[in-house]
């Protein structure tokens, strides 16, 4: 057992000793199985999704620990810590914090539609979208800096379309996954990807050239690349 996994349970059974919960009620409030509780206050590595839903009602409780902590081993900010979340306008937020998928960069390319999304990620985040279908991609490349680098984690909202200078994550149909600025010409039916990188020059595609196109509705920093 390593340090990481022996302050994730003893945070876990002070959090629950605190509550007044058994193990059972404590499951529930998780979402997990009871024996997977038990196991993971033994001293069980935790799952990312476990991990993300613990450290959510952890917070609210009043009990976690900042980012960068064992608890946080991915060195990620949360929601609702906003200096280090880029949240765009327009867009529905709620108070509820829910843990979403976090798919690499390889596993959104290989789908051509949101049900062919894989059912396995590379790990999870807690953010406040309203939109049910949402998942996060963690983006690779730099022709969005300097606002978004590699490795930082960007929300997608598959249920609502994109509009006019948002920015977006597509899959084209023969250039894979891209993150760029989108604009549409709705006269010559062109959508135009342009980058914040100035190495990038824009580029001009027909809407029959994507598989699919989501909004970006957070961006979350990488911390642990810049602290590193």
């Amino acid at each position: 057992m390593n340090a990481s996994t022996t302050d994730f349970a003893r945070r876990l059974r002070l959090w629950r000793h605190t509550l007044g919960f058994n193990q059972t009620e404590a499951a529930q409030r998780l979402q997990l199985e009871r024996s997977y509780l038990s196991q993971l206050e033994g001293g069980r590595k935790p799952g990312d999704a476990a991990r993300v839903r613990f450290e959510i009602e952890e917070r609210k409780a009043g009990l976690g620990p900042g980012p960068g902590s064992l608890s946080n081993p991915a060195g990620l900010h949360l929601v609702e810590e906003t200096p280090n979340v880029t949240e765009f306008p327009g867009y529905r937020y709620q108070n509820r914090v829910r843990s979403l998928p976090v798919l690499s960069w390889a596993q959104a390319g290989q789908a051509v539609d949101f049900q062919q999304m894989p059912d396995e990620w590379e790990g999870s985040v807690a953010s406040e979208v309203t939109d049910d279908r949402a998942f996060a991609v963690r983006l690779r490349g730099d022709s969005m800096e300097p606002r978004f680098e590699d490795g930082d984690i960007a929300i997608l909202l598959p249920s609502i379309a994109a509009t006019n200078g948002e920015i977006v994550v597509a899959n084209l149909k023969n250039e894979g996954i891209l993150c760029k600025i989108m604009h549409v010409q709705l006269d010559k039916n062109l959508i135009t990807l342009s980058s914040y990188n100035p190495a990038y020059p824009p580029m001009q595609y027909r809407r029959e050239d994507f598989h699919w196109m989501f909004p970006v509705a957070q961006v979350v920093k990488n911390l642990r690349r810049r602290l590193g």
